[in-house]
């Protein structure tokens, strides 16, 4: 008779266990406090998700409130004890002058949280007239990119152009940058012309060939935003 309660008793308690066996989502600091930064900043951090339940933690979406971006996960489904980096990005332009709080969600299979709220907090103060941002830069920011023979590049140039002879322009595809404006010229825009197709067929769709080359710009501009070793 003993035997068989032990039996029952013993049956309950892995019953229970498997009942209660369940993944459960843990953050490191669910806040995290930027404290004061200019208006223009971009303010990151990595929050450290770990699964602290029993079984496989699923993170099905991991997604952020406007002015806030969050990338992908290195891994979204985490076995007992596992951690994966959440990284986080706010940009404070636009909010000059005041306090935020930006919220992060992550969603998982996580029955008692489901949704995680993380949260950024902080000031930020107005910028200075004669500051510009990261981001901005990052917007306007383009490539300029001189095809003509170093020679005739070094006599006379567009200002912040770098020289890549065309004939070597194929060495470079692995150093330019990609989601960039890349704008190419040589002296009447013929190999330019090419130059452009070839990157576009090869990652760099943003790639421009100046219509009509410098011989255009010349005549257009005259010598506005033209480098010449008279002027060194």
């Amino acid at each position: 008779m003993k035997r068989i309660v032990v039996s029952l008793a013993l049956l309950v308690l892995l019953s229970g266990v498997a009942v209660f066996a369940a993944p459960q989502i843990a953050v490191d600091n669910a806040v995290y406090q930027f404290g004061t930064v200019l208006e223009g900043v971009v303010v990151t951090h990595t929050f450290v998700l770990t699964n602290a339940g029993d079984e496989t933690l699923a993170i099905t979406r991991a997604h952020a409130s406007c002015g806030c971006t969050t990338t992908d996960l290195a891994k979204k489904s985490l076995a007992p004890g596992e951690s994966v980096n959440l990284d986080v990005m706010f940009d404070s332009v636009g909010y000059g002058g005041r306090t935020v709080t930006k919220m992060i969600y992550v969603e998982s299979n996580d029955p008692a949280t489901p949704k995680l709220t993380l949260q950024l907090k902080g000031i930020v103060n107005k910028a200075q007239q004669y500051n510009i941002a990261c981001g901005d830069l990052n917007y306007l920011f383009y490539l300029l990119v001189d095809l003509r023979d170093p020679d005739v590049y070094a006599a006379s140039h567009m200002l912040g152009a770098i020289n890549i002879p065309y004939a070597k322009l194929s060495d470079w595809t692995d150093r330019l940058p990609k989601g960039v404006l890349i704008i190419l010229y040589d002296q009447d825009g013929k190999l330019s012309d090419k130059a452009a197709q070839m990157l576009n067929k090869n990652g760099f769709p943003e790639a421009k060939s100046l219509l009509g080359g410098l011989n255009e710009w010349t005549r257009t501009y005259k010598d506005k935003f033209i480098f010449t070793t008279a002027n060194n």
